[in-house]
């Protein structure tokens, strides 16, 4: 049997809207029959805060002036207790009031690291829940039958007593996206906070605005050596920040091999006494095991290296467990690889472990930033030469071989962004009727994932269309989906997790960094690539990009039990998915899987 934890650290908070609403009776005898709770219930206002303390930095404070319960691992504790004049040993909760008291709403813009956190102002009878920059500590939040709740998952949110009615755009956001993309939630009646929002709840009023975003501004006048200097410095602050101070022997790195991982690697290395402690995943597949690169850098750096070969019988063991561990769908098969890693650290005893997420989305390092420029390059010709000349004479040629590669070039480059950005999907480019029940295409907006993307880009406007690209990445590659796979493995692993390229000032530096020396025709993450050369071996930066992947359709065909899982799953009876897709759609797949050789079947 394996060994796990359900990740239940964090938080709750409930308030009636009005002063003679009552909370639920379900709700308050539940939270005193958890002996693993903290509760603060104030009857006289209608409001109840409850804390689940897995790691430290989560918990509950209480004093006169106001109740903190909070879900935090903040990476400059000092900096924040010099501010108020206050020792390092004091609660949070009351770090973060005192902060509040002296610099109003707008003090979490000096927090650093990961939080969230819900805070009661007893003088001005204001309710403040709050996520971090990129949503790393998550806030879900429901409003129903007089009553206002916020928590940090939904499985917390659930002792309100929330409808289970699934939303029907959420199950196309999963297929479409392998995530559930914020503000939506699998349920109809749950939100998610997104990234740099907070909810200021006050006389049964509930107000959202975003208290902290990005914003594209880029510098000119500097040389590519400049910008190679400021990288290097920004990027080692970074990682400093994150190492926690003490006990540095319990704390580990995630090392893929990639130039992300393998950066923190070395930047870490640099401020550290002792060997630094690494640990990778590798498989017996040659072509998915990266471990030879990952050994290029501890060898570059002598780190103390740990490994694991992830096994079909590790997929197995795990699979069960995903829907205890997510509150809702994810389909990123990298969970697995995460998990057996982080449980390798756990078993070394190891308690913290910092990973590279966030070095592609701030720094250009995604395939389809390069594929973008080659779409526009075509995109930005005259239109006389495009609409009157070479595309009338395309579509006299046959479609097969190059001509047939040609049309479907030119189809995309005239996409407009972003739905060119996502136009590769197999929703986008088929017809939904083909792949969906009609009952559940009459209950769903199929523009749903593209109206969300486009109000991002809007956003993100007027930045360069790379930036806005990363603008968009920031959003739902990482709030939505890596963060969430990540954090949630690690946590039942066990151990918490830190992401020094997360780091709210490196973030804000990038956005500085002209898009074109991020990402070059050809070239992804071109200048971010150039400062590290001399400090990665150039084999770990001339790579291409590969990551955590798993031979899942490999497994899937060849291993009796994950097949005999994916048969009774999907193919066979009346599946739990055909209240989606259609079972003929579902066979056509299962065609096309057994008889290809292709490694993802989205």
């Amino acid at each position: 049997m394996i060994n796990l934890t359900i990740p239940y650290g964090g938080f709750l908070v409930c308030q009636t809207k009005t002063v003679s609403g009552s909370l639920p009776d379900s709700l308050i005898d539940k939270l005193k029959a958890d002996s693993s709770a903290q509760t603060v219930h104030l009857a006289e206002t209608g409001l109840i805060l409850a804390a689940w303390a897995q790691f430290s930095g989560q918990g509950l404070w209480q004093e006169k002036l106001g109740v903190v319960a909070y879900d935090l691992d903040l990476t400059n504790l000092v900096e924040l207790c010099n501010l108020v004049d206050l020792s390092l040993e004091v609660d949070q909760g009351e770090l973060l009031f005192a902060l509040y008291q002296k610099f109003g709403r707008d003090f979490s813009d000096k927090l650093r690291g990961a939080f969230a956190f819900a805070l009661w102002d007893i003088e001005s009878d204001e309710l403040i829940v709050l996520t971090d920059c990129y949503g790393i500590r998550p806030v879900v939040y429901t409003r129903k039958q007089g009553i206002f709740a916020a928590a940090s998952r939904i499985h917390q949110l659930k002792l309100v007593g929330i409808s289970k009615e699934i939303n029907p755009e959420a199950i196309y956001h999963y297929l479409f996206f392998q995530a559930i993309c914020s503000p939506i939630s699998i349920y109809k009646e749950v939100q998610k906070l997104e990234p740099g929002k907070r909810l200021l709840v006050k006389n049964g009023q509930v107000h959202e605005d975003q208290w902290y975003d990005l914003h594209y501004h880029p510098v000119s006048g500097k040389d590519e050596a400049d910008w190679c200097q400021t990288i290097y410095h920004e990027v080692k602050q970074a990682v400093g920040k994150f190492v926690p101070e003490q006990e540095l022997h319990k704390t580990g790195c995630f090392l893929s091999g990639g130039t992300d991982s393998s950066s923190v690697v070395g930047f870490y290395n640099e401020q550290a006494e002792d060997p630094v402690r690494t640990f990778s995943i590798g498989f017996a597949d040659p072509q998915y095991n990266e471990l030879g690169f990952a050994k290029l850098a501890v060898e570059r750096f002598a780190t103390e290296q740990h490994e694991y070969l992830v096994t079909p019988d590790d997929v197995f063991e795990l699979i069960n467990y995903l829907p205890q561990i997510y509150d809702e769908p994810l389909g990123n098969a990298s969970v697995v690889a995460a998990f057996y890693c982080a449980k390798m650290a756990k078993e070394q005893g190891v308690e913290v472990m910092l990973g590279g997420d966030g070095g592609d989305e701030i720094f250009g390092g995604n395939e389809r930033y390069v594929t973008n420029l080659i779409f526009k390059r075509y995109a930005d010709q005259p239109d006389f030469f495009r609409k009157g000349l070479f595309e009338p004479l395309l579509q006299l040629l046959p479609s097969f071989g190059l001509f047939h590669k040609a049309k479907r070039y030119v189809r995309r480059a005239n996409i407009s962004n972003p739905r060119r950005f996502y136009s590769y999907n197999l929703l986008a480019e088929m017809d939904n009727s083909e792949i969906f029940q009609p009952e559940f295409l009459a209950q769903v907006d199929t523009d749903c994932f593209f109206q969300r993307a486009q109000h991002l880009y809007d956003q993100a406007a007027p930045a360069d269309e790379t930036d806005r690209l990363l603008y968009l990445d920031m959003k739902f590659t990482i709030t939505d989906n890596d963060l969430r796979k990540v954090t949630q493995m690690v946590e039942a692993a066990g151990v918490q997790v830190r992401y020094p390229l997360l780091d709210k000032d490196l973030v804000d530096f990038t956005c500085t960094i002209p898009p074109d020396l991020k990402v070059k025709p050809g070239k992804n993450r071109y200048i971010f690539k150039e400062t590290m050369r001399g400090f990665l071996p150039d084999e770990i930066i001339d790579k291409t990009k590969h990551g955590m992947g798993l031979p899942i359709a490999k497994w899937l065909k060849e291993d009796p039990a994950l097949n005999a899982l994916l048969e009774s799953s999907l193919f066979s009876g009346t599946p739990e998915i055909i209240r989606f897709i259609k079972p003929e759609y579902l066979q056509k797949i299962r065609q096309s899987f057994l008889t290809d050789e292709s490694s993802y079947y989205g």
